[in-house]
């Protein structure tokens, strides 16, 4: 392995190795993207100057549904509220409910686990179309700052308001790194001139497997499986399948069985690699190992 320069991005140095992506985006789910406007640190959800009781309340709702929490923003000088997302991160009805606050005390009259369960009361709340998430978070890795805030101008022109600003997603390696909700679809090594691609698949509620993570209601393995599925299948639709199970069959193989529309099972086979030496963190010169994991077949139900 190569010693890269100490000024390196680690999201180049991994897309000249063509490290593979499937099966990097972070498991959710619920996801919590809440709009603050000071400056973000490195680990800004948990550095933050939110009031005490405030964040109690977030960490305690993060915590009880296996959720993660994301700062967002848009640069807003003139808006008079503050913006709070709802992701339900479900496989086949996920859901996006929106909220607007006078101030993060707000957060404290509102009962997240109705909210999630589907409460007829919160329908006003829904979202329609899709909302897009860019980490910018420069603090954290400098490959977001540029390569994170080059994708959101190119497309907030497309989109508006639709795009936000958000800190770490996992994987600043991918930059730049974008989620998708309420599909729950993570992307990475997006460039300005993948915003008409990318708006287009999106809106046909297609996954795009060359700029795929994965999907984040599923773990690593299942992420991993999906891809090869769709990738042997040719079927992009996100509702194309659902998940029925995965079980570990030993010697370093794993079969996830998913099950598509027409009611027909599809058994995937995966198997452990040789792991890839990677740089994680730009200007880190610390290589550590990435897990991969190889196809061994896709079989059919009759």
């Amino acid at each position: 392995m190569i010693e890269p320069p100490p000024d390196f991005l680690c999201c180049e140095l991994s897309a000249e190795m063509n490290e593979p992506m499937m099966g990097t985006a972070v498991t959710a789910n619920v996801w919590f993207m809440l709009e603050y406007t000071r400056p973000w640190g490195a680990k800004a959800t948990e550095e933050n100057e939110l009031p005490g009781d405030v964040f109690k309340w977030l960490s305690d709702q993060v915590s009880a549904v296996n959720g993660r929490l994301q700062f967002i923003r848009q640069f807003r000088p003139d808006a008079d509220v503050l913006t709070f997302f709802v992701g339900v991160n479900d496989e086949n009805a996920p859901r996006l409910y929106e909220f607007h606050l006078s101030d993060y005390e707000d957060l404290l009259e509102l009962d997240v686990t109705a909210v999630i369960a589907g409460d007829g009361r919160f329908a006003p709340h829904l979202v329609t179309g899709e909302r897009y998430f860019v980490c910018t978070n420069g603090k954290r890795d400098r490959s977001c700052a540029v390569y994170g805030a080059a994708l959101y101008r190119a497309l907030a022109e497309k989109v508006g308001a639709a795009v936000w600003q958000t800190t770490h997603l996992g994987g600043h390696r991918f930059a730049g790194t974008l989620l998708s909700l309420p599909d729950g679809v993570c992307y990475g090594r997006l460039t300005p001139n993948d915003t008409t691609q990318l708006l287009a698949n999106s809106q046909r509620g297609n996954l795009w497997l060359e700029k795929l993570r994965g999907r984040t209601c599923y773990g690593s393995l299942v992420q991993i499986a999906d891809f090869y599925l769709r990738q042997e299948t040719g079927q992009k639709r996100l509702d194309a399948f659902r998940l029925v199970e995965i079980v570990e069959m030993g010697d370093g193989r794993w079969q996830v069985t998913f099950q598509s529309k027409d009611n027909h099972t599809h058994q995937v086979t995966i198997m452990t690699a040789a792991p890839l030496p990677i740089y994680a963190n730009s200007g880190q010169l610390k290589p550590k190992e990435s897990p991969q994991y190889e196809l061994v077949n896709v079989v059919r139900s009759a």
